[in-house]
């Protein structure tokens, strides 16, 4: 099937609007592109051409889409003699000099504050873990240096504020490796004790909503940072408590799956965005300047709350997984599933990649420890058939109703699998087995 470009073309007298076929050689166009324009006879020393209005001429042996010409382009039918000179660089220096102002990715002051502050951190962490101190030490010092980065926070020096919670970050990190507290409660995984790392996240995010929410007033931090910090112990405070790990992980986890879909929500409301829609809907439309402070609130809001509930959805799942109860392990990988789909309805990269990051670790996890049932080869083989699925995945572009039917299985598997979230969780608590065992 032959494609049509409408192009507008100017001659000396007239203007026509035409449309050509794709595949066609522009030449054989232009004895009738001459009728329609009238255009009046010249000279053979002076033939006449077709330019665009970058200046470029048009190659007559070459079709439309040869030339890339756009549907809707201008072009100017004149004498050879008159076409304007076609664009040239002259100095590439100076080209390279202007556009590096509008190259993203630049190293800039920002770029170099955020490099090194994680420096500090990790400097410090690193320092800690090569000579230790006792726990007291640690936590007067974190205690001084958040201290410390609210005060300067408040007073509007946002570099010292940044490197100081980096600093108490790093402090928090090895304090907490050092004292290695609730380890025996979650049990562990080949690389880590999931206690104290539990422990430490939510440390860490407790010093990042100091620091960032309490010190800079950034009002996306805080609220994130509670989430972060509650999600992180209640797995250790639910085990302390004397609920199998198991089962504290699972609960931990549901809250964190469910808690994923409300985030988009709570961006809007948060940042009062949604107030300001109604605000305009009543007839009392808000200042450009409040309207965008806000829609950058909503933004940062589900930036942080997002990086909150990516760790359980990583961890917890991965755990679930490879355990022997069918309800527990379905229940991981029910929340695979749900964090996967969900990834569709955050719009920034900076969302999507934690999310997709707990994708990842939870399919690895999923394929490594079952490696004693599908063996070595079969381990391989599915993580080379992942691989070749996310490769396909990727670089298909599907048409417009195709991803509208694949919007709707989507929708309708995250459906499913935020409905059986409760069901499995009651099975990974046995509910049902005590039902049955009651009846029977």
């Amino acid at each position: 099937m032959t494609d049509f470009t409408r192009l507008t073309v100017i001659g000396t007298l007239r203007r026509a609007e035409l449309v050509v076929p794709d595949d066609e050689p522009l030449g054989g166009l232009l004895p009738r592109l001459l009728d329609l324009l009238d255009e009046p006879a010249g000279p053979a020393a002076r033939p006449l051409t077709v330019v665009r209005t970058t200046g470029e001429q048009l190659d007559a042996a070459l079709s439309a889409a040869q030339q890339r010409l756009l549907d809707g382009e201008i072009l100017r039918l004149v004498r050879a003699d008159e076409a304007p000179p076609p664009p040239e660089v002259a100095d590439v220096t100076d080209v390279v000099g202007s556009t590096f102002a509008d190259r993203r990715g630049r190293w800039t002051s920002a770029t170099r504050h955020v490099v090194a502050a994680a420096a500090v951190g990790v400097l410090l962490c690193a320092a800690d873990l090569v000579r230790p101190v006792s726990a007291t030490v640690a936590g007067i010092a974190v205690l001084v240096l958040i201290a410390a980065a609210v005060l300067t926070g408040r007073l509007g020096r946002r570099w010292p504020a940044t490197v100081l919670t980096s600093a108490a970050v790093g402090l928090t990190v090895a304090a907490v490796h050092s004292a290695a507290p609730a380890a025996d409660l979650l049990g562990r995984t080949p690389y880590f004790r999931l206690g104290p790392g539990a422990v430490t996240a939510a440390a860490v995010w407790l010093v990042l909503g100091l620091g960032f929410g309490a010190g800079l007033r950034n009002r996306s931090a805080g609220p994130a940072a509670a989430l972060g910090a509650v999600l992180a112990i209640l797995p250790v405070a639910l085990a302390g408590l004397g609920m199998p790990a198991a089962h504290a992980l699972a609960v931990d986890a549901v809250l964190a799956g469910i808690g994923c879909g409300l985030l988009p929500w709570y961006a809007l409301t948060a940042s009062g965005l949604t107030g300001l829609d109604d605000q305009v809907m009543s007839g009392r439309p808000g200042r450009r300047g409040q309207v965008l402070r806000t829609v950058d609130d909503a933004y940062r809001s589900l930036t942080w709350s997002t990086w909150a509930v990516a760790a359980p959805l990583a961890v917890a799942p991965a755990v679930l997984i490879p355990a022997t109860d069918r309800w527990t392990a379905g229940l991981g990988l029910a929340l695979l599933v749900l964090t996967a789909l969900r990834t569709r309805v955050f719009p920034l990269a900076v969302q999507r990649i934690p999310l997709w990051a707990a994708v990842l670790v939870v399919a690895i996890t999923a394929i490594v420890t079952h490696q004693t049932v599908l063996g070595t080869g079969g381990s391989v083989a599915a993580l080379a058939l992942l691989a070749a699925l996310v490769a396909v995945s990727a670089g298909v572009e599907p048409a417009a109703h195709q991803r509208a039917r694949l919007r709707r299985w989507g929708n309708l598997l995250e459906a499913v699998s935020v409905i059986a979230l409760p069901v499995l969780l009651l099975g990974a608590f046995g509910i049902f087995s005590d039902l049955l065992g009651a009846f029977r």
